[in-house]
């Protein structure tokens, strides 16, 4: 009796999980074009973007632009349109490139929903972001309080290390970091390009500054894997922890374990996963053409809200600071990854 019980179990299980499959057939299939898998950010958002899409019933396919390679997306795009699936799911490489798929796209009637990097010259149904702006002056405010914490006023020399121009994520994050540091005229910043986000390139931009201005204060880099190697040239110039402030975003594993090695102070953390989930609440909605209501929302529980932007509806979550007191905090999706 016990040994039919179990098969009995397993029996349903089986037939539940293809009750799952069918239903998500029925559903559609739902692209997702990422533009790089060569940092931790990235490689995390791909699985959690398919993990949110394939649970509320639909099968997703992720492809890569490889090394952000704009032409290559705009390629994907054009595969993808001629699959005609459910929904078009885009980390732009350049927010400008990509406004001709997302227009191909949509004239196919096909819904384009941007995930993370703004596509703002041209319309789109849906985008889910981290409110980037709000990281930019969460950032800048770490910067404050790490001058003033050495020199007991807000004063001294910053080095900025920006991702890729042509992406939304760095460049609302550069404008908020600005904005608020307008207020501090003390404080001399230089901003440098890491382009096509390369951390070689952020390596190659510390080294050459350096030289230069031994005496730098802070650095604050846009992702934590261009913080790793400029940690890297710390190391190598014969830096000591802390004689370069260092402040990062992003929240990635490689970001929690300097901030556990004392190298980074302070570490804005991008919600990646629930800008995934964010992506999942609406897919329904988005896919079938339903009104979705402006004002607050909860996603995974963190404070959201989505508003009116000339391009469409924008999900904009909110963002936390990691530090040494929180970085082992259970909440970050960097201390997920691989868990």
């Amino acid at each position: 009796m016990k040994k039919l019980f179990i098969i009995s179990i397993v029996s349903v299980f089986l037939l539940l999980s293809m009750a799952t499959t069918v239903m998500a057939d029925e559903k559609g299939l739902v692209y997702y074009l990422c533009p790089n898998q060569f940092d931790e950010m990235q490689t995390a958002a791909a699985v959690m973007v398919k993990d949110a899409v394939e649970r509320v019933g639909y099968s997703c396919k992720v492809v890569s632009a490889a090394n952000e390679d704009a032409n290559l997306q705009m390629n994907q795009f054009d595969v993808a349109i001629s699959q005609n699936p459910k929904a078009i799911i885009v980390a732009a490489v350049d927010g400008i490139a990509a406004c001709a798929g997302v227009d191909n796209a949509r004239d196919a009637g096909i819904p384009v929903i941007a995930f993370d990097r703004v596509i703002s010259e041209t319309s789109v149904d849906f985008t889910s972001v981290a409110g980037c702006k709000k990281m930019g002056i969460m950032a800048a405010q770490e910067t404050i309080n790490l001058l003033k914490e050495k020199y007991g006023e807000v004063k001294g020399s910053v080095l900025d290390i920006m991702g890729a121009p042509g992406d939304s994520y760095t460049v609302l994050i550069e404008e908020g970091f600005q904005e608020t540091m307008k207020d501090y005229p003390n404080v001399e910043i230089s901003t440098k390009i890491a382009v096509k986000w390369e951390a070689s390139k952020a390596g190659d931009i510390a080294d050459d500054y350096l030289m230069v201005y031994p005496d730098t204060d802070l650095i604050f880099t846009h992702a934590d894997h261009l913080a790793a190697a400029v940690v890297s040239v710390l190391q190598t110039k014969g830096y000591a922890k802390n004689d370069i402030f260092l402040v990062s975003t992003a929240g990635m594993p490689m970001g929690l374990q300097l901030i556990r090695e004392g190298w980074l102070n302070a570490d804005v953390e991008q919600p990646v996963s629930a800008q995934a989930e964010g992506i999942a609440m609406f897919l329904n909605d988005i896919v079938n053409g339903n009104e979705i209501k402006l004002g607050s929302y909860k996603v995974m529980g963190i404070p959201a809200e989505i508003v009116e932007q000339p391009y469409g509806l924008e999900l904009r979550i909110s963002g936390s600071v990691i530090n040494a007191e929180n970085v082992d905090d259970a909440k970050f999706w960097g201390n997920q990854v691989g868990n």
